[in-house]
């Protein structure tokens, strides 16, 4: 049985993409392991903006949604936060961002074609995980508002792990809760980074193309649906 999803009005507001038939690097893997923000679900608008709002509700300087996201590498929020407001961040501070950061997440929406992506995933035999660069309390907010938890027995979340992405240290734990080598997975994001911590882990990249403009030599899905075609599922 298939986790229940949101009314097909709500999770379906865009007509679907293309699926290209130019699908050449083929390489069998037995899991895959996805990130969360810009690769799943829709809030790469709203998340940088709750952090946006957040820094400046608290002092710090005007930022921009891209400033956000360029310095998210850094590591979870406290980390971001910190560093925007050149102090250590507070637990207050940590509950100022998760407030806004849930309002923003709780009006986004998986991308089209991510739920039959997984279903299909799932039905082939393939074990998934998730790994986010976002915190614990983010990450399980957004799931269940997104009725994605169910697809994910196993999630490593950005505040679990002492290096950040693009360090390998968050995808090699997911690989090892699966009870696979990373070389046995696939590591699905929108970001650069993704790509470099498939790669540090040496598990195969594929970029999620369907909502980034990050053009990289990593094998590309333009559609949540290549990504089985990619791995070869039949």
């Amino acid at each position: 049985m298939h986790p229940a999803r949101p009314p097909a009005a709500e999770h379906a507001p865009r007509p679907r993409a293309a699926v290209t038939t130019a699908v050449t690097a083929v390489r069998p893997v037995a899991a895959v392991v996805f990130d969360l923000d810009g690769t799943l679900v829709d809030t790469m608008r709203s998340v940088p903006q709750a952090y946006v709002d957040t820094v400046r509700a608290l002092g710090g300087p005007v930022l921009s949604p891209s400033d956000v996201v360029a310095a998210w590498h850094i590591g979870p929020t406290a980390a971001v936060l910190t560093h925007f407001l050149n102090r250590p961040a507070t637990p207050e501070d940590l509950d100022h961002y998760h407030r806004r950061a849930a309002a923003a997440v709780a009006a986004a929406r998986p991308f089209p074609g991510v739920y039959d992506m997984l279903d299909t995933l799932r039905d082939h035999g393939y074990r998934l995980a998730l790994y986010t660069s976002a915190t614990r309390r983010a990450a399980t907010g957004a799931l269940a508002t997104t009725r994605l938890a169910a697809y994910f027995p196993i999630v490593v979340c950005g505040d679990e792990v002492r290096e950040p992405k693009p360090a390998a240290e968050g995808l090699v734990r997911a690989c090892r809760r699966l009870g696979l080598r990373p070389s046995e997975a696939a590591y699905v994001g929108d970001a650069l980074t993704d790509m470099e911590c498939a790669a540090a882990a040496g598990a195969w990249g594929i970029h999620a193309a369907w909502a980034s403009t990050y053009r990289g030599r990593t094998p590309r899905a333009t559609h949540p649906g290549q990504v089985a075609e990619l791995i070869g599922t039949p």
